[in-house]
């Protein structure tokens, strides 16, 4: 029997989503994500002079919404907002309101799916490894310096290979390095170049010669804290990084870190094949035997981490031209330093800002799950993670009414789980919101809104975020962090 509706081909998409709903069982977060997927396709189409309704989407319409969705999203985002539309135009293409569904010959390309060796991590994952990181340091496993600095950098290894204790700059706080543009390029960056849309920019070596050129790229505030505390008892010429048997990043001792981070989470299964234990072997052979690796779906490697920072710069609003001077693109390759630094502000300045925003992001996480058992929902705030950016990059401190918020909007959701699980009938759609930057954050009996406003600076506790390299940092839970020797 063909189920009755009263959704016609002149219908708003939002009018149908919300009959469309009822029908299926998503749990809340996936009606709170699909519901956004359709109000933003609803307000492109307002931007391009179209009502929002059935009647007006056709497939070359849908090619040019997708090709403007490149600009700001990843393929992996676009595939979920294609998803949440492909769904609802075959619902009512079987009732009969629209003939055809344009989202299904929608064929949305990965570029680096089918031709890199790792992949791209979302925000919680990458969260993941940030928290690994800090656990398997207690545990006496040095990987935490090395994966931050990668990280937060998205140094290709050859260049995190080449860092010295002399690399870091406490002045600028960042890193100085070296780049040979014949050794320290792979074939795999040029699937970051495709990403970018960098088709029509030929990146390569311009130089009159091919020398190593010095770059710079700044660092956030605790991971700056971090390396100056590591680096305390160290001589000026020494390696930074250091792999698990405590010697020099050499002969792929990054990807044995990043593996035994993925050990940690269980995105790799190790096993011991025939143990000999015949009295004739000794040390680990003798207990263990053979040692087997299975790599899970979720498996990556250090280059992933690169693809994953131009990922999230890129749907966060970084630039693409900060992005490529992140990436260390021959553009930006230049031989004097300090007017490097002078010229290219801007992008230090963008990528300075983005690192701040997911550092600040993870550690309130991992505040909150050691001191409070409370799991920040990391997806739903990351949808609003444009607006932060855009409001971090026009006041520094804006960083720290983000953390407040952060903090209120975890309590909050606490609050409303308790209070429906005791069986108080209170409302539990809500979602995080990206504070104003004049606005005052306060707290209510039903929820958190930004409201009241006045002026940023008499916001109570916002102080600028320092970088107080005199003080230890704490860490969360504390490490002890191999000092290089």
């Amino acid at each position: 029997m063909m189920k009755k509706t009263t959704i016609t081909p002149e219908s708003t998409l939002l009018e149908g989503f919300n009959e469309f709903e009822k029908s299926q069982p998503w749990s809340k977060n996936t009606r709170r994500s699909y519901r956004k997927n359709v109000i933003n396709l609803s307000d492109y189409m307002l931007k391009q002079g179209l009502e929002p309704v059935f009647e007006n989407i056709d497939y070359e319409f849908v090619k040019k919404w997708e090709n403007d969705q490149r600009k700001r999203y990843s393929p992996v985002s676009i595939k979920q907002h294609k998803g949440t539309m492909q769904s609802m135009f075959s619902y009512y293409n079987q009732l009969g309101v629209i003939t055809g569904n344009p989202f299904s010959a929608l064929k949305v390309v990965n570029a680096n799916k089918p031709k890199h060796h790792s992949r791209a991590l979302n925000i919680v994952e990458l969260y993941q490894v940030y928290k690994a990181a800090f656990e398997l340091q207690e545990n006496g496993v040095n990987v935490l310096i090395p994966v931050l600095v990668d990280m937060f950098t998205a140094l290709r290894v050859t260049s995190l290979e080449k860092l010295t204790v002399r690399s870091v700059s406490t002045t600028m706080n960042g890193l100085v390095y070296e780049f040979d543009p014949k050794k320290d390029r792979v074939k795999e960056d040029k699937l970051l170049d495709q990403y970018l849309e960098e088709e029509g920019d030929n990146h390569t070596d311009n130089s009159p010669n091919s020398k190593n050129k010095d770059f710079f790229i700044p660092l956030p505030p605790k991971l700056m804290q971090l390396l100056v505390q590591y680096i305390e008892h160290m001589k000026p010429d020494d390696a930074l990084l250091y792999g698990l048997r405590r010697k020099p990043l050499i002969n792929k001792q990054m990807n044995y870190v990043i593996n035994k981070v993925c050990e940690h989470l269980g995105w790799i299964k190790v096993e011991y094949k025939n143990p000999e234990d015949r009295g004739q072997t000794k040390g680990k052979r003798k207990r263990k035997g053979e040692k087997i690796v299975h790599k899970t779906e979720k498996h990556f490697t250090p280059h992933g981490l690169r693809y994953t920072l131009s990922t999230l710069f890129h749907e966060m609003g970084v630039s693409d031209d900060a992005i490529r001077f992140l990436l260390g693109h021959s553009r930006y390759e230049l031989g004097a330093l300090q007017h490097y630094i002078l010229s290219d502000t801007k992008y230090i300045k963008e990528i300075r800002a983005a690192q701040v925003i997911i550092e600040t992001l993870f550690e309130t996480a991992m505040e909150l799950e050691s001191n409070y058992n409370i799991t920040l929902n990391l997806e739903e705030v990351y949808d609003e993670i444009p607006n932060v950016f855009r409001n971090q990059l026009k006041n520094k401190n804006y960083i720290n009414l983000f953390k407040e918020h952060l903090v209120k909007y975890a309590f909050t959701a606490l609050q409303q789980k308790i209070l429906k699980e005791s069986g108080n009938n209170y409302s539990d759609y809500f979602t995080f919101k990206a504070p104003e930057l004049y606005n005052q954050i306060t707290m209510v009996q039903q929820g958190y809104f930004p409201h009241a406003p006045m002026p940023y600076q008499q916001t109570h506790g916002m102080n600028p975020m320092p970088y107080d390299l005199t003080q230890p940092v704490p860490l969360y839970p504390s490490t002890h962090i191999h000092m290089g020797k």
